[in-house]
Order: C-alpha cells, then sequence, then structure tokens
C-alpha cells in the first residue's frame, strides 16, 4: 500500500504531542529570535521629547512631543537652552538624533526592515534547496548575537550596521521556521500551527512592555531583553528537518526515520506502507522565482500574495510604531496593541477550521479598514477630550490591530496553502519580501503625522479596503490537500473531485485507525 504524507499525518498525528512541541519551539525562537529584537525599538529608538532649560529663549513649561506645534522650536535656539525628556533614554538621546538628524532614529528601525527585505529573497530559496533547518539555526543565532551586540555600539552608523544585519538574519530563517511547523501538520490542522506559532510574538510584546516600563536605560534593556535567546541554539540537537522537504530531495529513508519519530511521540503506530513521493517521475526540480510566473493563473496567485502580506504588514507595523505618538501613555498604548494581538491567533485557528480562508482574510482587511477610519474620524475630537482619545487609541490599537494581526496571521497561513511544495518558500520568501516593504515603510508612518494628522490612517484605511476586495477573486484552499507540484497552465488548483476522493480517503484511514 503506498501513501501520501497528509494521508499518513492522518493515521500518525495530524498534531499530536509531537506538534506541539515542535510548535513550543517555534514560538520561542519567534519570541527571541525575532519579536524582541524587532520590538525593542519602539522604545530604544523613540523620542523622550524635550523640555525648556532657559525660559529667557526657551518660553514653554512642559514636555513637547513629535506631533506637537512647537516640536521644532529646539532647532532655533541653543543647545544648552534645552534638554531632552527625562523618562528614558535612547540613540536619539545618545547620539542627539535631533533637527537635521530627527530622521535617523527612524532610520535605525527602518534598516532591520530592509536587511529582513533582502534576506527573505536571498536566503528563501536556500531553505527550499537545502532544508529548512539550517538557515533556521544559523540565522537565528547570528540575529540574536548581533541584537546583543547593538547595545555596546560606540556610534549611531554602528548600531545601524548592527541593526540591518539582525534584520537580514530575521529575514533569512523566519520563513522556515514557519514552514517547518506546518509542514509537519496534516490537513485538518494546518491552520492551527500555522495561527498559533504567533503567540511568541505576543509574548514578546507583552514582556516588553513590562521590562522598558522598569529598565528606562536603552542598553540595558537591549542586552536583558535578548540575552535568552542564545538558550535556544542547543535546541538544533531534537529539531527535525522536514520530511516533506526529504521527499522532494528523493531522500525517502531520511524522510521516513523523521515521520517514525513523530509517530513514536504520538503514540501512534508506524503503518507499514511505502511513501508517495511528491509527483509521479520523482525527479521534478526545485523550484525557483521564475515559476512564481508560469501562468496566468500563477502571477494571479503571486501578485493577490505579494499585495495581501504587503497591507498586513503596513498595518501591524504602523500602528505598533505609532504608539509612543498616538497620546496617552505609550506603556499603556503597547500594552493595548497586546491585548489585541493576543486574542488574534486562536480566533484565527478556530474561525479557519469552520470557516473558509477567502472570506477569513477579505474580512480581516475590511476590519482593518473601520479601525482606521474610525481612528480617523475620532481625531479632531480627540484632541481636548480624553473619553475621545480613549476611543481613538482603542479603534486604532485595538480593533485595526486586532483585524490587522488576523490578516498577518491568515496569510501566512493561505499563501503557504495556495502554493505548492515546490515553491513554497520562494513564494512566501518573496511574499514578505512584499511585507518587508510596507514594514520599511511602515517604520515612518508617524512622521506623516508632522504633515497631515489624518494620512496614517486614511493610507492604511484605503490599503485594506482594495485588499480585501483582491481576496475574494483568489481560490479557497480549506481543507484541500496540500499542493506538492507545479502543473503548468493550470495555477496547480486542486481539481474539486479530487479533492472529494482524498477526503474520503483521509476519512478511511482515520476510521480504520480509530
Amino acid at each position: 500500500m503506498e501513501l501520501s504524507t497528509d494521508e499518513l499525518l492522518e493515521s500518525i498525528g495530524s498534531f499530536g504531542r509531537y506538534q506541539i512541541l515542535l510548535n513550543v519551539f517555534c514560538n520561542l525562537a519567534y519570541m527571541f529570535w525575532w519579536g524582541i529584537p524587532v520590538m525593542v525599538m519602539v522604545f530604544i529608538a523613540s523620542d523622550p521629547g524635550w523640555k525648556c532649560k532657559n525660559n529667557a529663549t526657551c518660553p514653554f513649561t512642559e514636555t513637547i512631543r513629535l506631533g506637537d506645534d512647537n516640536y521644532s522650536y529646539r532647532c532655533d535656539i541653543p543647545r544648552k537652552d534645552w534638554e531632552f525628556g527625562n523618562d528614558f533614554t535612547s540613540v536619539v538621546t545618545e547620539f542627539e538624533l535631533v533637527c537635521k538628524r530627527g530622521s535617523f532614529g527612524f532610520i535605525s528601525t527602518s534598516v532591520i526592515f530592509l536587511g529582513f527585505f533582502i534576506g527573505s529573497i536571498f536566503v528563501s530559496s536556500i531553505s527550499d534547496k537545502f532544508g529548512r533547518k539550517y538557515p533556521l539555526f544559523i540565522c537565528g543565532f547570528l540575529c540574536c548575537a548581533f541584537n546583543f551586540a547593538s547595545a555596546f555600539a560606540p556610534s549611531f552608523w554602528v548600531f545601524a550596521l548592527c541593526r540591518g544585519i539582525t534584520g537580514f538574519m530575521i529575514g533569512a530563517f523566519s520563513i522556515p521556521v514557519f514552514v517547518l511547523a506546518t509542514e509537519f501538520s496534516g490537513i485538518r490542522h494546518r491552520s492551527t500551527a500555522g495561527s498559533l506559532i504567533w503567540l511568541g510574538f505576543v509574548a514578546a510584546i507583552v514582556s516588553l512592555a513590562g521590562m522598558a516600563y522598569f529598565i528606562r536605560d536603552w542598553r540595558k534593556l537591549t542586552v536583558l531583553s535578548g540575552a535568552p535567546g542564545i538558550l535556544l541554539v542547543p535546541c538544533w540537537l531534537s529539531t527535525p528537518e522536514s520530511f516533506r522537504w526529504y521527499l522532494k530531495k528523493g531522500r525517502v529513508i531520511e524522510a521516513r526515520k523523521v515521520l517514525c519519530n513523530v509517530a513514536k511521540v504520538n503514540g501512534k503506530k508506524m503503518p507499514d506502507v511505502i511513501l508517495k513521493l511528491p509527483n509521479d517521475e520523482k525527479k521534478e526540480r526545485l523550484g525557483d522565482f521564475r515559476d512564481l510566473f508560469s501562468s496566468a493563473k500563477m502571477t494571479h496567485k503571486t501578485l493577490a500574495s505579494w499585495l495581501m502580506w504587503f497591507t498586513a504588514s503596513f498595518i501591524s507595523w504602523g500602528i505598533s510604531f505609532s504608539a509612543p505618538f498616538l497620546g496617552g501613555n505609550v506603556y499603556l498604548n503597547i500594552s493595548i496593541s497586546a491585548l489585541a494581538t493576543l486574542p488574534a491567533y486562536p480566533i484565527s485557528a478556530g474561525l479557519t477550521l469552520k470557516i473558509g480562508r477567502r472570506k477569513m482574510v477579505s474580512a480581516s482587511f475590511l476590519g482593518g479598514a473601520v479601525g482606521t477610519v474610525g481612528a480617523l474620524l475620532l481625531s479632531d475630537l480627540a484632541e481636548n477630550d480624553k473619553g475621545y482619545l480613549a476611543a481613538k487609541i482603542f479603534m486604532y490599537m485595538f480593533v485595526a490591530k486586532l483585524s490587522g494581526d488576523i490578516a498577518f496571521t491568515l496569510v501566512y497561513i493561505y499563501s503557504a496553502e495556495l502554493f505548492p511544495t515546490t515553491v513554497r518558500t520562494v513564494a512566501m520568501g518573496t511574499s514578505s519580501a512584499a511585507a518587508r516593504t510596507s514594514a520599511f515603510a511602515s517604520v515612518y508612518a508617524p512622521l506623516l503625522l508632522t504633515v497631515n494628522r489624518y494620512l496614517p490612517f486614511g493610507i492604511m484605511g484605503g490599503l485594506s479596503l482594495v485588499t480585501a476586495i483582491v481576496c475574494m477573486t483568489l481560490p479557497e484552499t480549506r481543507n484541500e490537500p496540500t499542493i506538492e507540484d507545479l502543473h503548468p497552465g493550470d495555477g496547480t488548483e486542486n481539481d474539486d473531485e479530487n479533492g472529494d476522493e482524498y477526503s474520503a480517503l483521509v476519512n478511511e484511514t482515520r476510521n480504520s485507525n480509530a
């Protein structure tokens, strides 16, 4: 008897103890090797504002922050007549990033996403050729190392270089770790694995908000928040290579060993069956960038995937980096965004079991449009009323952020299912690159407030609405078999009849093992 990998997973555990343990590791990797190195920039690259020291030339009594009418006044008076706010230190206060150098603080954050963009493009294809495990651990370790080193930077440009390299390493390993987690899950639990993997990112936001409240020195905060990441390196010994990748390489023995271990940990018996290779020829070449445009339908999928990732990233990151400048307490704003992020993943995991991917993704983008437009409409009222300010923060930091994070979670799952194994990491790597392009731009969203206070909200709302419409033109992938190979000309869609036959076979296998 010959079984495909998805059929075999139904009998040895589609999402058992083995997959749960793997998902826990992936969460920790996202927390310490991605979430903390990126989100720490919200605190260590912020401007604490300034206040007057000499009232003869500086008439203001309050602390003036970005977005206030007199924010640039300090550029026209002697440096000795004003001082930074004493709430916290940052690279802005350390390296005097004000006036003509005022954009440098945002640059130090945006270079992370520039590095992310480069890493996601150039290393994603390596993952398809050399496996998921090597880029995950090598680049994850280097990410941790350069994040740690940035805390000791003697100058701004050394700091920016360390952050850029950190971003490159994140881009290099972030897709392989997600692909690894989802490729070990069966059809019924792909959405669960893909959604729960982001809980580590929530943990990063929550822990950073708490640490930053008590640790106001930027160097200490960077060191203490990032150091635990080194403890994940020994997990190399227990982390498996993707058995699907082994099969694509024709390494059936290694794939079977991994699956035997999955069955053992899940408390199941490994069936004595022949593993079906992903295609009849068993020698299909691994895909590359050109295959993403091999047909009109594949091109449609590729461009739509890039748009979904671009928009979800712009909303999620733009809101996060705007938190210090929205009004109110920055630590409270970040905490609200963390509370918004937390339910996004179980909601995504639960609803995708009942509702199609296409509808869920489209609805989440519509929610993002509602939240951002709502914040826009409340902007004027929030100027002089704390109640309206609270409502504005809620619409932006909770409603829009929750919708954006649900969208971001779902586009990972949806894109992974839209593309075949042959080009999956290439497709997701380039989609991730599109997300990093918008993340790079979203860093500067707070500066748009100085141009027009409605601009950031309007851009996010418009993008969300357009993307929601485009999503509805894509095929549904819920409960469809994992696409393994390229089928030029048909966009690799699964035939409905074959899908029904496959579902029946899965149910038969499941019942026979019950």
